[in-house]
């Protein structure tokens, strides 16, 4: 908690957990900045002391930050940039990636569909950005699973 009352972002599905403003530290705000004690700040709405509207929240040192849509204290639609410069846009639920969204790590990117519990849900695309390299098709728990076609690098299927 900071000296305002503001609780760190988290990625449970726990209300406690995000991003919240306990209102008997500060007057009623309908918005501004707030810094977290281990160096991250939220820029943005509030409503009912919870982030809400549109808000951009970096993490400890300004080291990874998200920009988008709040609702209520949790993520909806926005993007995250990880500190290693992977990132994901795409819809949220509960602080977690959720819905259809795009991530790219390194030198593969995946356009899909989103579980709950953050792996990749039912249907999606990977390829590499360097080669012809590829799969579309159905996933489980953040494996290719079922049906879907694979091109590999050298253009075999």
């Amino acid at each position: 908690m900071t000296s305002f009352g503001v609780q760190q972002p988290s990625s449970t599905n726990d209300p406690q957990n995000s991003v919240t403003l306990d209102s008997s530290k500060r007057p009623q705000i309908n918005g501004g900045r707030f810094d977290f004690e281990d160096g991250g700040t939220f820029c943005g709405g509030w409503e009912d002391g919870k982030a809400h509207g549109h808000g951009v929240c970096t993490g400890p040192k300004h080291q990874g930050a998200y920009a988008g849509a709040w609702n209520y204290g949790f993520e909806v639609s926005g993007a995250y940039i990880w500190p290693s410069g992977s990132h994901y846009e795409g819809q949220w639920q509960n602080g977690r990636r959720h819905g259809l969204g795009v991530e790219q790590i390194g030198r593969q990117i995946y356009r899909g569909e989103w579980s709950k519990d953050g792996h990749k849900g039912r249907y999606g695309i990977r390829e590499s950005t360097v080669s012809t390299a590829r799969y579309e098709g159905t996933w489980n728990m953040g494996y290719q699973d079922g049906y879907g076609c694979e091109t590999y690098a050298d253009g075999g299927i």
